[in-house]
């Protein structure tokens, strides 16, 4: 009478501790945590003679009166604004339209290195 009830007791606790255990995963397994964003503000301004300009401030490289972006030395020009979006992106950032639907600015997002 008493036995039935004891061993399904038993087993269920006996089960219980090995079917943790298979569905925890290690904590080697576990990722590790998500490096926080880092943000930044994308201007582009379109040239007089055609082409444009990039002007960006990523939260880290001091650029308080919006700089022009410089290789050797010089403004780089892009031909077109999708070609300076592109050289964002190729640097890791997400750019993600800010402001009115016709604005040259951008939000960028990017994990920190």
């Amino acid at each position: 009478m008493f036995r039935r009830p004891l061993l399904l007791l038993l087993l269920t606790s006996a089960a219980a501790p090995a079917a943790l255990a298979q569905s925890s995963t290690p904590p080697s397994a576990t990722p590790a945590a998500a490096a926080p964003a880092q943000y930044g503000i994308a201007y582009i301004y379109t040239l007089l003679g055609g082409g444009y300009e990039l002007a960006f401030q990523d939260g880290v490289t001091p650029n308080p009166r919006l700089k022009r972006y410089e290789e050797n030395g010089h403004d780089k020009v892009f031909v077109d604004e999708a070609a300076a979006l592109n050289f964002l992106a190729a640097q890791g950032w997400e750019v993600l339209p800010y402001g009115a639907e016709d604005s040259n600015h951008y939000l960028l997002k990017r994990r920190a290195r």
